[in-house]
């Protein structure tokens, strides 16, 4: 069973519509109708924003997602296997592996993979936003950093590399 299949089984359990998924996490009810109909493999970005509003784990609903279960430790945190020598330059020429490899996993490991869905979502109401608006909430982000900053949460972020 692909991913479109099992979407499409998730959606008639909850008894939801494309529409409203569409709706719910910004995806194009066309691209959504396209994955059910061919059962084709879901991009990881949009497979956090479908898990997130259908309350599901992201891993039934991704096929291609490392985040199964047997990756995660009892505390809800990331366990990376350790990378072969030579696949480093393997997965230096993916983006979306880079990223994961060097931005969402530390993340995932720093905040827990629960977490996640809602970083996802802020990323994507951010975006959503006009020029002013992202600069209103870049100033409320320096504001609060400045009251309430925990230092070695940012030190432990600051580690994270960057693609």
């Amino acid at each position: 069973m692909g991913d479109g299949k099992k979407l499409k089984a998730i959606l008639d359990k909850q008894n939801k519509s494309v529409r409203w998924l569409a709706k719910e996490t910004t995806i194009s009810p066309t691209t959504l109708y396209s994955i059910i109909q061919k059962d084709t493999s879901i991009r990881f970005d949009f497979a956090l924003r479908i898990a997130n509003a259908l309350d599901v784990d992201v891993a039934e609903i991704c096929s291609d997602s490392t985040l199964t279960s047997e990756k995660w430790d009892n505390d809800n945190n990331i366990v990376l296997p350790e990378l072969p020598s030579g696949m480093d330059s393997i997965l230096d020429g993916n983006r979306v592996k880079r990223y994961l490899k060097y931005t969402l996993y530390p993340l995932m490991e720093l905040f827990g993979k629960n977490n996640m869905p809602k970083v996802d979502e802020h990323l994507t109401n951010y975006y959503q936003l006009n020029d002013e608006g992202r600069k209103e909430v870049d100033q409320f982000i320096k504001a609060q950093l400045m009251l309430k900053k925990d230092p070695a949460r940012a030190e432990e972020v600051k580690k994270i590399k960057k693609w």
